[in-house]
């Protein structure tokens, strides 16, 4: 009768050996490595004008821009928002923040170039201390509240990283006149 434990043994490891292994974890998927934005930073020299602008390369509409006049001492900041949720001329708050700084403006909606987007566009008196919204935090965000009842907030966010190169010399052409 040796044989019956022996027959046993045998058949638990075949069973064994189909079985899948319960102990053993699954492999995590290596998570996507984000995109990276293809927009990038870039100043625009005009003529009286200086313009900070974040868009795809060669593209004439800036997602955002923040337009320098220092013969006028005004700092103008436009965004391009997808689709229509504002109508041409309509007054709509804007609130920009980066780290621990934070602008409120009142800015216009238009309707932008033929791409059908609208653009929201501010304007501030120029001051030295508006270009520390652009170097506090690592994401300029901008927010605009919902304009219905129960509708979600805009939030824009626009990465600071290659902007900060640019920026001394955007300072500096635009606090050069006063």
């Amino acid at each position: 009768m040796r044989f019956v434990p022996a027959f046993f043994a045998a058949l638990l490891v075949a069973m064994c050996a189909t079985l899948p292994a319960a102990a053993a974890t699954p492999a995590k998927p290596k998570p996507a490595k984000p995109t990276p934005d293809p927009r990038i930073w870039t100043m625009v020299k005009g003529e009286d004008t200086f313009v900070l602008r974040f868009s795809l390369q060669r593209d004439p509409d800036p997602d955002f821009a923040a337009i320098c006049q220092p013969g006028a001492q005004l700092l103008q900041i436009a965004a391009e928002i997808d689709g229509r949720p504002f109508s041409s001329g309509e007054g709509v708050p804007v609130t920009l923040t980066a780290g621990k700084r934070r602008l409120e403006l009142a800015a216009t909606a238009f309707l932008g170039g033929g791409d059908g987007k609208m653009v929201v566009e501010a304007a501030v008196a120029l001051d030295p201390r508006i270009f520390d919204l652009f170097e506090s935090g690592d994401t300029l965000t901008l927010r605009i509240p919902p304009s219905a009842p129960k509708a979600k907030a805009l939030v824009l966010t626009y990465p600071l990283a290659g902007a900060r190169a640019r920026l001394a010399d955007f300072q500096r052409a635009c606090l050069s006149r006063r």
